[in-house]
């Protein structure tokens, strides 16, 4: 069973290609539920929500919604004083987790973050912090791009993410490995230009092609052979890209997985 949907739904970009002009923000949510079943909340990076707002995201989605929502940069980033941020995130979460709508945590990590004994002690630390919720584990450096990875996260009892990214060294290649039971992808468009050089333009400006996007089938076939169910997001969100190559995707994998 496979999971669509984007990184995010917030966005005045998505007006004409996706939201209606005249549909109300606060009903942007429950219309993007229409069309997808799973949501990955990126806001929390740079701060913490209300709980008001939680439960509002709760209240607006059908019963089987998922949310996967991303740790604040102080555990990814700056691991500084994350035990607390970590902490206060669970706490504002609780709309839905108690829901039944909390299907995990995104842990993404900088390219700065390489493979070495001290970081891999640091993510055994954040995942006792994170404690019994899911958390999923995204590397930017290719260092990471090994089985041992793999096999460390699964240690831990932690996620690997699968990434589609531009073809640069330091990045990693798309490695479709399971290491907690779940598959998760985040497929954030392969613009070798901007990636480093938001001057050029926005990292994330990339319009997968029905041919790229076909180039995961037989990834996401390997993840569903050894997955009980995998999260595939897009996080192109640039000129509501995502939204429409989530679309297309969702056309090309219901023909040969079980997509919801």
């Amino acid at each position: 069973m496979i999971r669509i949907g984007t990184s995010g739904y917030h966005f005045l970009e998505w007006i004409g290609p996706f939201y209606p002009p005249d549909l109300p923000k606060e009903q942007w949510l429950t219309f993007y539920a229409k069309s997808f079943s799973v949501l990955e909340i990126n806001t929390t990076y740079y701060g913490l929500p209300k709980v008001k707002t939680v439960a509002s995201w709760a209240r607006r989605t059908p019963d089987d919604f998922r949310f996967i929502v991303k740790l604040h940069k102080q555990s990814t980033h700056e691991r500084d004083n994350e035990a607390q941020e970590v902490d206060e995130l669970l706490g504002v979460l609780e709309p839905l987790r108690s829901s039944g709508k909390l299907s995990g945590l995104l842990a993404q990590f900088p390219v700065s973050y390489h493979a070495n004994s001290k970081n891999i002690h640091y993510l055994n630390h954040l995942a006792e912090r994170c404690g019994s919720e899911r958390t999923f584990v995204e590397f930017r450096h290719s260092s990471w791009d090994t089985d041992y990875a793999v096999s460390t996260l699964k240690d831990m009892g932690l996620g690997w993410v699968a990434v589609d990214l531009p073809r640069i060294r330091s990045l990693p290649l798309p490695r479709p490995a399971v290491s907690n039971g779940q598959g998760y992808v985040r497929l954030h468009g392969r613009n070798i230009d901007t990636w480093y050089n938001p001057e050029v333009g926005d990292r994330y400006a990339w319009d997968y092609s029905r041919s790229e996007l076909e180039e995961w089938v037989p990834r996401l076939k390997a993840l569903d052979s050894r997955a009980e169910l995998s999260y595939l997001f897009f996080n192109n969100c640039h000129m509501g890209w995502a939204v429409k190559n989530a679309l297309l995707m969702k056309d090309i994998l219901q023909r040969q997985f079980e997509v919801i």
